[in-house]
């Protein structure tokens, strides 16, 4: 089961790692197409600076699944510091279980949110608003999967005796894990 969560999880993380990837690789396309235009051409594009802002809020939330994953998170680092190594996996567990409250409530609140602006566009760029404002409840949801499989894993995202691998906070490397 633990392997199986393991290898959901890094799946789960790689996917959104790859669409935020391309989200940031779109928003510099978009942000150098609007510095190039202004300067060079005395013009911009009315809407890149919208589909830039709501593109920056899909890859924040899709990220964070990721930084789950990898326990990337810095206050999570800086609590398991504060205690003993062998109870670093109730420091997890505790942390995890808050950031699991919270997506519930993005969850909960933002989904009727993303609803209620489904009928507007954007006023530049005329993308329907449901798209950036799902990005708070697809990425809540994500994240709440992210967690439930980091608690099946055990909270390890890379395997043990992998060079370079890190104990997530606890300073050592390599083998001798």
């Amino acid at each position: 089961m633990t392997r199986i969560a393991t290898l959901a999880a890094r799946v789960l993380a790689m996917s959104t790692e790859i669409i935020a990837g391309l989200l940031l690789i779109a928003v510099t396309v978009l942000n150098l197409t609007q510095v190039g235009g202004r300067y060079f051409f005395s013009t911009g594009f009315s809407w890149t600076e919208e589909v830039m802002r709501y593109s920056m809020i899909w890859l924040m939330m899709l990220g964070s699944v990721a930084c789950i994953f990898r326990l990337e998170h810095m206050g999570i680092e800086v609590l398991e510091g504060l205690v003993r190594p062998n109870l670093v996996r109730f420091v997890k567990s505790a942390l995890y279980s808050v950031a699991a409250i919270f997506c519930v409530v993005i969850l909960y609140y933002g989904w009727p949110l993303a609803l209620r602006n489904a009928a507007q566009t954007a006023p530049a760029s005329g993308i329907p608003m449901i798209i950036p404002y799902a990005a708070l409840p697809v990425g809540a949801a994500l994240m709440l999967v992210q967690i439930a499989l980091s608690w099946l894993s055990g909270f390890q995202p890379d395997d043990a005796g992998a060079p370079n691998a890190d104990t997530h906070g606890m300073g050592q490397t390599g083998a001798g894990q």
